[in-house]
């Protein structure tokens, strides 16, 4: 389960410094009157033939292009009733559309993410909006608010969200950098389970040989973690902040005592292990 690959890429000095370029496509004012959260019926049309394209096209060209396996989807959906309200998923950044794995896992459930919003004024905007995208501002304040009104509202509309609280992508990086925590204080203040799931890799062998040189991708789903009503808010998010990172460190194959377990989550500490 924990495979460390010898590619040559070179990943940044900050951890959640991203090391992709997205070409320039359109200019798009993410202000305060950004509709962020998106309720109208051309768009959950939308959203609903992209589900189609998803079953018929997505999940089947992940599976063929990364050798996706799954594990933990028997005991996920077990524990559907846990979800009848909504949660939050997280998982390490580290495919360009890994985020269409989660969605496999997840199925049939299609949920809202947060993003980089560099990414929405690239060639794969508007697919990123279909697939429930929410740009994140930066720079202004009234945006920002405008912003988390509509995290809370997603929320509260019982509806799925995702994070990728390492805060950008890494291309196949086999460790688990530090995660944000203000992402936690979404679960704990509209008191949600937090899903983690981690994306690992393994050597590719027999006709896999043949197809590519990358290693191939296994997504690990694991158990809800639950907000810590007993304890103050800011206590409450701490906990789960380190709980949350501990359970994507071990899903990944990542024990405590192993040379690249992390248990500090300063950004500005994080050495790189590549």
């Amino acid at each position: 389960m924990y495979y460390r690959h010898n590619l040559d890429y070179v990943y940044p000095e900050r951890s959640d410094e991203h090391m992709i370029t997205v070409k320039h496509k359109r200019d798009t004012n993410f202000d305060e009157n950004h509709r962020y959260y998106n309720k109208t019926f051309g768009y959950r049309f939308l959203r609903g033939v992209l589900k189609v394209g998803l079953y018929l096209v997505g999940f089947p060209l992940v599976t063929i292009v990364h050798g996706l396996k799954i594990h933990g989807r028997r005991e996920f959906r077990k524990k559907k009733k846990l979800f009848k309200n909504g949660a939050i998923t997280i998982c390490n950044h580290v495919l360009m559309w890994d985020y269409i794995c989660i969605l496999k896992a997840i199925r049939p459930n299609l949920e809202y993410h947060a993003g980089w919003k560099t990414n929405f004024e690239g060639p794969n905007g508007p697919f990123i909006r279909w697939v429930g995208g929410i740009p994140i501002p930066t720079g202004n304040l009234r945006a920002m608010g405008k912003f988390q009104s509509a995290i809370g509202d997603v929320l509260k509309d019982g509806k799925w969200l995702h994070f990728f609280p390492e805060g950008s992508m890494w291309f196949y990086y086999p460790d688990i950098r530090p995660f944000k925590k203000a992402i936690f204080k979404y679960a704990v203040r509209y008191d949600k389970p937090v899903i983690p799931l981690s994306i690992s890799f393994r050597p590719r062998t027999g006709l896999w040989k043949l197809l590519g040189k990358k290693p191939l991708a296994d997504l690990h789903i694991g158990s809800p973690i639950f907000p810590d009503k007993s304890l103050s808010m800011s206590e409450a998010i701490d906990k789960l902040h380190k709980e949350a990172y501990h359970a994507v460190q071990v899903l990944n194959g990542i024990n405590p005592g192993d040379p690249t377990y992390n248990v500090d989550q300063n950004i500005d500490n994080y050495k790189k292990t590549m």
